[in-house]
């Protein structure tokens, strides 16, 4: 399985443990990867009933870490999945969620006391075993509150917050916040988001704290601007401003004197959102290929709103068909074709044909090396991590179909994915993009009424992204870690 890596030189291969690897021992394989540069570290860990592999190797050109783990239980051996990050605690909680049975079974040796605490949170995290010191929901309190509350009994532990559209976890240490992350931003940049939540249940667990900092400001300076960051999304919001509204740009105004009367950001980043806005793209189009932090684009579209240099509408002004003078294509027959590949009940394109425009963006990718993501997503359980995804009733799946239809590009594909997943083929694009996109879907999600045997409460969405060249390199791979994270709500 590892024979392409052990093909390069300096390979580190670590003694094999008997128990589940530590963040510690997480760092100290990245620290090795790092020093060495090109290197493959190895760590195998496991029993006499299934080993593992755990490998990491560190792309000089991009200076990214991608990690790998491979799973022999005697009968199957392959790829449990692959995931690039410098983090050492996403890989802890990978490992962790993967549902190793040895950890469950088998009775470890003792560990020292620095990695027992790394090992012990792993079952004291779990929501369904502990109960929480502090529990609620954000209707009933602003977050912000929340958070200087915990900051004034100086509560060390995990904050974790599970929305319709979202969860996320926030650590702290003596009421101060150290770590923070969400779908699609950490640290920092998660504190902000966060403050514009204004529905979710919250639990805090008092406990020990073991994380990479990625939080290096105080409390109220992160209000402070969470407090501007949530004036400027509702300005947009009561604007109409939607993922299928379309973006007109005002013509022969002066955007620089225009921009004095808006709000503090940077010029290059309005210039390069301004670029984008051409009154043929919805907005959840032009948001796919942005390279700006939600906290950086909000003020820049309130500023190009509020200042008049764009405006927001239902309807494109400028059209991106062909021309009608154009006769020889017969989009007839090419839309019956389509009909034929979708399932008559949903409109959806079937598993089958997802595979078949999988193997096609292979082909391509081989050739030309043109990269493309698979998302994979649905509802579960949220008390239940390894629960099995919940049927969408007949009209979810209709909302569900119009309003991807009115956001996703005209090349993306939106198709079945087993009995009660779906997956979206994303040509062309990067795995930041694609992440992009599953934000755009959570929040679709959100809006729809998924069944009604189940309390929108209970369930979250769960969503998983796999990338060609980004996360692995075949086809099986990608199916396999897409479809995995769906699975553990990654």
């Amino acid at each position: 399985m590892l024979q392409n890596f052990r093909s390069q030189p300096r390979n580190i291969k670590l003694d094999k443990l008997a128990c589940l690897p530590s963040v510690k021992v997480l760092e100290d394989m990245r620290q090795k990867a790092m020093v060495n540069a090109g290197a493959l570290v190895e760590l195998p860990f496991g029993d006499d009933a299934q080993s593992f592999n755990l490998t990491v190797t560190r792309d000089v050109t991009h200076g990214s870490w991608l990690w790998m783990m491979y799973r022999d239980d005697g009968f199957n051996a392959g790829l449990e999945w692959s995931h690039v990050t410098h983090n050492a605690d996403q890989i802890y909680s990978l490992i962790s969620n993967s549902n190793l049975g040895f950890i469950l079974n088998k009775q470890v040796q003792p560990l020292p006391t620095s990695v027992q605490q790394a090992h012990t949170s792993v079952d004291d995290n779990a929501p369904k075993t502990r109960k929480g010191t502090l529990q609620g929901n954000l209707k009933n309190i602003q977050i912000g509150n929340l958070f200087q509350s915990i900051n004034m009994n100086q509560m060390t532990g995990r904050l974790e917050i599970l929305a319709p559209h979202n969860k996320a976890a926030v650590f702290f240490v003596d009421g101060n916040p150290v770590h923070a992350a969400l779908r699609g931003a950490e640290g920092t940049e998660a504190m902000i988001q966060l403050q514009a939540w204004e529905d979710g249940e919250f639990t805090f667990y008092d406990e020990s704290v073991n994380v990479t900092r990625s939080i290096q400001r105080g409390l109220i300076g992160l209000l402070m601007e969470g407090a501007k960051f949530v004036d400027h999304s509702k300005y947009l919001t009561k604007g109409g401003l939607t993922h299928d509204s379309y973006l007109i740009p005002v013509k022969d105004v002066d955007l620089e004197q225009a921009l004095t009367k808006g709000v503090d950001c940077k010029l290059a980043d309005v210039i390069s959102i301004y670029k984008l806005i051409d009154g043929a793209k919805t907005w959840g189009d032009i948001q796919r290929d942005l390279e700006l932090a939600k906290s950086e684009w909000v003020p820049v579209m309130f500023n190009l709103i509020s200042c008049g240099l764009v405006q927001i509408s239902t309807t494109p002004t400028k059209s991106t068909r062909q021309s009608a003078t154009v006769i020889k294509m017969d989009w007839q027959t090419v839309q019956a074709f389509e009909q034929s590949i979708c399932r008559t009940d949903t409109g959806l394109y079937t598993q089958p044909s997802l595979l078949y425009f999988l193997s096609q963006e292979w082909f391509k990718y081989e050739v030309m090396e043109v990269p493309f993501s698979l998302l994979v997503f649905g509802f579960a359980n949220k008390t239940e991590p390894h629960s099995q995804l919940i049927p969408f009733r007949t009209r979810a799946i209709e909302d569900l179909r119009q309003k991807v239809f009115k956001t996703k590009r005209k090349y993306d594909l939106l198709c079945h994915f087993g009995a009660f997943s779906y997956a979206m083929l994303l040509p062309l694009s990067t795995r930041s993009s694609a992440h992009r996109q599953a934000e755009i879907l959570a929040e679709i999600c959100a809006t729809i009424v998924v069944s009604e045997d189940y309390e929108r409460d209970n369930i979250e969405f769960r969503a998983g992204i796999a990338n060609i060249p980004e996360d692995c390199n075949t086809l099986d791979d990608l199916l396999t870690l897409a479809e995995r994270l769906n699975v553990l709500g990654g």
